[in-house]
């Protein structure tokens, strides 16, 4: 299968071995047409999710914005639902506007494919949004997955069951979907596995002492490692008539129950690391990682954290994803309630939220320097156990506030700025003025708010940042908050107040002895200053600067930001050739670094490069391509006059070159380019 690109969608590769509930999948596809909202329903470990995506892949193409899931199944806040949803779209936050709000203007206008898998343990939140979606994006068809219905006026339900089992001495196993499916996973258990007509005996008698539940049926198969098809079926049988002596005929158990028992079985049948390893496991939400494995569950009674998971992927108790495993639901809720009765609850959560506490100051430490890119997949992949460590604990506790704080680079570089509003505010509300990660915190939350537009409330926060900074001898947070302040002033027209701040925030990391991100972005904030100013030739050599300081580091983000401002400059003294290079410079880094709101920028610019070179098919084409991107990711909030100014005057340009029909038809073109190929054009 092709890589879908990532502005396309985010579904997990195409599924191998997708076996039984094709007529559920048909029904989904031709419900979608017409039904704003289906709920595909059913109990735990029956498929739902699988029969959810599988439809999305087969009808993605279908959608123009492409189809999007969004797990919740480690998720416990509703109150971030919509930010968890923006996130997976790839939303750009930017505005201090609500993100539901934000969320549902994004969606308007779209054609797209949402799936809201695991809802029921977010209801209400699930339930407020899809209402809220269905009012204003009639484009929009929304999938979601749950053990009970929204309950709203527009949903349709798609009830889920397991697979119908095989009659007693019916032996074909392409005419029952349990036994195919069965048998499907117990030739990957066991590639050399020969099926005679008393092992499909047996997988019948397997099949139908476990109802059919997929899942079930999966974690039975990897008993054959161990057993024999008919020691299997003995295995269960004796099992169950032992559990639930008044079921003396094997009668069907209730559902819960029998998945429940095949979960107990393959936990009685792990080792005791592999049992108490499952139990630690509970801890996380979402994704994690070997370190985070390592980190939290490791210890003196679990030799080999490496192995002990790899034989849990061996035993279906974990599913890999790229970077790291996740556990479903049932296995998880089992093991949570395998860690209470150990009695270590309270400590493993402790080492979850320090974990992610060391890795939020990791990354903020290494953000300056070569491994940009890897932090921020590593962040990103793990923002579901972050969001669990900061509400996993009060937000007045000095590890909530130092977290909420050390991680701007998430919420300001990374584009989840009303996220990290919704934890910094609730940590200041909270925290003790004594505490000493509140001036970081402050000017954490102060730098986000002047970025969305919110000047007067930055500078408070930044304010208060730099006396508490000063107050506890905190030099590193004074200069960082000196430095908000002077972008306050450059956002608020103040250029000429912008040198002097900047002189103070550089004078303050000289006292500190620090090594930090924040000296080139100050000088980034003076060359835009002097851009403002038209001096050009000062922005320039200021720049050179910045370069050097970032490519000792091999940094890329601050170094792409100052690419981007070096453009302007260079045009404006009528280098074109430069302006065009630096232009690209700063789009190739902010395209890898999926900075969409860095992309659009450069788009535009390399327009108002075209333009002046008079070239007139290529300015359309480029702006059509910025327009789809400002669409496609909801970008708002750079539309000041200094900004759109340019734009405006170059696409005036390209019509008087080219007349408006050809403008039009050009720019259609650069529209409906997949962006790809418009980021290969633009950067050609």
């Amino acid at each position: 299968m092709a890589q879908v690109p990532w502005w396309r969608g985010n579904l997990p590769a195409e599924m191998s071995g997708f076996i039984g509930h094709e007529s559920e999948v048909r029904r989904l596809l031709r419900l979608l047409p017409e039904a704003p909202l289906i709920t595909v329903i059913g109990a735990g470990g029956v498929g739902k999710s699988r029969i959810a995506v599988k439809a999305a892949e087969e009808c993605r193409d279908s959608y123009s914005g492409g189809a999007w899931l969004v797990e919740l199944s480690g998720e416990h806040n509703g109150d971030l639902l919509a930010h968890t949803v923006a996130a997976a779209l790839g939303l750009c936050e930017q505005s201090a506007r609500s993100q539901i709000e934000v969320l549902v203007e994004f969606l308007a206008d779209k054609e797209l494919l949402l799936l809201l898998d695991a809802c029921e343990h977010l209801l209400p939140a699930c339930r407020g949004l899809a209402a809220d979606i269905l009012a204003a994006a009639p484009g929009v068809r929304i999938v979601a997955t749950s053990r009970q219905a929204l309950e709203l006026p527009q949903e349709t339900l798609l009830f889920v069951e397991p697979f119908e089992v095989p009659e007693p001495g019916a032996v074909t196993p392409d005419a029952n979907d349990a036994l195919r499916f069965l048998l499907d996973r117990a030739g990957t258990a066991v590639p050399a596995l020969e099926v005679g007509e008393a092992e499909l005996a047996a997988a019948g008698r397997i099949c139908r002492r476990l109802d059919g539940i997929p899942l079930a049926l999966e974690l039975a198969a990897e008993r054959l490692r161990t057993f024999s098809m008919e020691q299997l079926a003995d295995q269960l049988e004796a099992r169950f008539g032992a559990l639930y002596p008044e079921y003396p005929d094997g009668a069907l158990l209730a559902r819960h129950q029998t998945l429940q028992t095949v979960i107990g079985w393959s936990h009685e049948l792990c080792g005791d690391e592999e049992r108490l390893l499952w139990a630690r496991l509970s801890v996380f939400a979402g994704n994690f990682d070997v370190e985070a494995v390592t980190w939290v569950c490791g210890d003196r009674h679990l030799a080999d954290v490496r192995d002990l998971l790899a034989g849990l992927v061996e035993k279906s108790l974990l599913v890999p994803v790229p970077g790291g495993y996740r556990q479903l639901d049932p296995i998880r809720d089992y093991g949570r309630e395998r860690l209470a009765r150990l009695g270590d609850e309270e400590r493993l959560t402790r080492r979850h939220r320090y974990h992610y506490l060391d890795l939020a100051r990791r990354a903020d430490a290494d953000w300056y320097g070569p491994r940009q890119e890897e932090w921020a997949e590593r962040l990103n992949f793990s923002i579901t156990n972050l969001r669990l460590a900061l509400d996993s604990d009060s937000p007045s506790t000095s590890l909530s506030v130092e977290l909420a704080g050390t991680l701007w680079v998430l919420w300001f570089c990374l584009g989840r700025m009303r996220e990290g509003r919704h934890y910094m505010r609730r940590a200041i509300d909270s925290a003790p003025i004594t505490d000493p990660g509140l001036p970081r915190l402050l000017w954490a939350d102060g730098c986000v708010a002047i970025a969305q537009g919110e000047l007067e409330l930055g500078r408070c926060r930044v304010e208060a940042a730099l006396s508490a900074a000063l107050d506890w001898g905190d030099y590193a947070a004074a200069g960082h908050a000196q430095l908000r302040l002077a972008r306050r002033s450059l956002f608020a027209g103040l250029t000429d107040e912008v040198e002097s701040a900047v002189e103070l925030t550089r004078e303050y990391f000289r006292k500190a002895d620090v090594v930090t991100v924040g000296e080139p972005i100050a000088l980034v904030t003076l060359a835009m200053a002097a851009t403002w100013r038209g001096e050009f030739a000062k922005v320039v050599s200021v720049l050179e600067e910045v370069q050097r300081l970032c490519d000792a580091r091999g940094e890329l983000w601050v170094r792409a930001c100052g690419d981007y401002v070096l453009s302007i400059a260079q045009l404006g003294l009528g280098r074109l050739a430069a302006a065009t290079v630096a232009a690209r410079q700063s789009l190739d880094v902010k395209w890898r670094l999926r900075d969409t709101a860095g992309v659009a920028l450069a788009l535009d610019q390399l327009a108002v490069i075209a333009a002046v070179e008079g070239d007139g098919h290529r300015t359309a084409r480029l702006q059509g391509s910025g327009v789809r991107l400002w669409k496609t990711f909801g970008l708002r909030g750079f539309g000041s006059k200094g900004l759109s100014e340019p734009r405006t005057v170059a696409e005036r340009t390209a019509r008087q070159l080219l007349g408006d029909d050809a403008y039009d038809a050009i720019f259609a073109e650069g529209y409906d380019d997949d962006l790809d190929s418009a980021m290969a054009y633009a950067l050609g």
